[in-house]
């Protein structure tokens, strides 16, 4: 016999309202005319995508968080605290934190400057790939994305 986790049905109303937060986010990026909105609507998209897993996998609270066990007592890194209830997601997370890292970028930039057309198309794709990875982990229906890849032009890259 194998025990199965019941869900309370506000993680999982939760956690579609982030995905379809998140589908929103992709079909902005997909509709940018620029790198930064491009990089900012993808962002925001797996952001609210680990935060949709968070969501339905984590506990009410963080103890480790308030404890300051995650190094340090002030936030805590969305992308550090996904794999402890997603080990499956520990590549993504390592991923996102390397190339979207918080605090003192702008938009557009990555994690060794200004992002070009094709590093932001690239991640963009990686971003889709993580929203879709994540509703079939939860066991929740994919996120559609609507609007067509806009093309960035007039910035070299």
């Amino acid at each position: 016999m194998v025990a199965v986790a019941v869900l309370h049905p506000d993680r999982l109303d939760g956690a579609m309202d982030l995905l379809t937060g998140a589908g929103e986010s992709l079909a902005a990026a997909h509709m940018a005319h620029s790198v930064p909105d491009r990089n900012t609507g993808t962002r925001l998209a797996v952001l609210r995508a680990a935060a949709a897993v968070l969501c339905v996998r984590g506990r009410p609270t963080f103890p480790e968080a308030r404890r300051g066990s995650l190094g340090g007592s002030g936030p805590v890194d969305v992308w550090r605290l996904l794999p402890q209830v997603a080990p499956e997601l520990t590549e993504w997370a390592d991923f996102f934190e390397t190339v979207l890292p918080e605090g003192g970028t702008h938009p557009g930039h990555g994690a060794s400057g200004p992002m070009t057309v094709r590093e932001v198309d690239d991640l963009l794709r990686q971003g889709e790939d993580f929203v879709r990875i994540v509703a079939g982990l939860l066991g929740l229906p994919p996120v559609p994305v609507t609007g067509e890849l806009i093309p960035i032009t007039g910035v070299p890259g």
